[in-house]
C-alpha cells in the first residue's frame, strides 16, 4: 500500500484556474486532489517517454 504524502506548492493564478475547473468538473474532490492527479499524470508522460 502506498503512502500518502501531503502536497504543498505555490502555484500560479492560471494553474489554480484549472485545478478548480477539475475539481468542477468533478475529476478530484478538492484542489489538493487535482493537483496529486497531475503530479501524477506528469509522473506517467516522463516515463513513456523514457521507453
Amino acid at each position: 500500500m502506498k503512502r500518502s504524502y501531503p502536497v504543498s506548492a505555490r502555484v500560479s493564478e492560471d494553474m489554480k484556474q484549472y485545478l478548480d475547473s477539475l475539481v468542477n468538473k468533478g475529476i478530484a474532490i478538492n484542489t489538493s486532489e487535482a493537483l496529486k492527479l497531475c503530479v501524477r499524470y506528469a509522473k506517467q508522460k516522463k516515463m513513456e517517454e523514457e521507453l
